[in-house]
This record gives structure tokens, sequence and C-alpha cells, in this order.
């Protein structure tokens, strides 16, 4: 995640998406340029939404199996299938905000003034893996269970984005 380089070709594979349409983030449009140099430490935006995306991911059908099932067992089937739908979801999520036309990955420098940045970037993976698990679980429970479903996956996915954000930053 954190890269000493200015910035990383994207690689291709599951996004081979066309990057020329889509529309650049608006809170990165108003940042001033950073001056980086070949040996500065950065934040790869793009990693670190998927950083995010997985363990939300697992958290959240782990939750969603408990609430469903009701057993252990069931929470313990459901983390690799929520790890693997972070991953889809952060692979989406990455390549349609943090991608430049060019296919490069936006970077900011590490430190304190990147905090600004990089919460948003973790809170995109986390909110958005757990909404993706709550809407695919709620077509396994009954009418009772909305709320309790969806209250751990959401939490979780703001704490983790919020932790591996600040995290990033600073490290």
């Amino acid at each position: 995640m954190v890269r000493t380089v200015m910035e990383t070709k994207h690689s291709r594979g599951f996004n081979d998406l066309d990057t020329r349409d889509r529309r650049v983030d608006s809170q990165l449009e108003h940042l001033p340029p950073q001056e980086l140099d070949p040996n500065d430490r950065v934040v790869e935006l793009a990693a670190l939404v998927r950083l995010v995306s997985l363990p939300t991911g697992g958290i959240s059908a782990a939750w969603a199996g408990w609430v469903v099932r009701g057993n252990w067992l069931a929470s313990l089937t459901a983390v690799l299938p929520g790890v693997a739908a972070g991953y889809v979801v952060s692979q989406i999520v990455s390549s349609v905000v943090y991608r430049t036309a060019d296919g490069k990955t936006r970077v900011v420098k590490v430190g304190s003034g990147s905090i600004a940045v990089t919460i948003p970037a973790g809170l995109a993976g986390g909110v958005s893996t757990a909404i993706v698990i709550v809407a695919s679980a709620l077509f396994l429970t009954t009418e009772g269970q909305t709320a309790r479903l969806a209250g751990v996956p959401l939490l979780s996915g703001v704490e983790v984005g919020m932790i591996f954000a600040v995290l990033a930053s600073m490290l």
C-alpha cells in the first residue's frame, strides 16, 4: 500500500474497463498538485480501498451468517465468500474512483496532510463492501432482522476504513 514511487501503472486483469469516460472524485479535483520526489513515501489510494474491503467483507459476512442462521458454523463458513465479495467490490470502487484516465493510480504523500484524502478512500472501501454484503444477506432474512443485520457490517466498514486510513497516512 505504501510505495516509494510517484505513480504506479494500472495492471491489466479484472479491470479492463475504459477509463477515459470516468468521473474524477470531486475531493481529488480540489487538491493542490503535490511535488513528489522519487524517494517520497506515498499512499496508493486504490490499494487502500482494497486493503479495507477484504476484512470488512469477512467481518460483515460473518455477522450476516450469525444473524441469518444463528450458529458459529454459518458465521465461519460465510467469511471466505465475504472476503471474495470484498475483493470484487474493491476492484470496482478502486478502478472507478482512484484511477486516472491514463491508467495510473492516484497517490498522496504520507503524512498528516494526507488524512483528508485517505479517510474518504478508506470509507469508500469499507462502507461499499458492507452495503453489498448486507444487500445480499437481506434475501436470506426475515423482515424483523433487517436492522440487526445492517448495523454491525456498516459500523465495521466505518471502523476498519477509518483505522486503516489513519494508519496509512501516518506510517
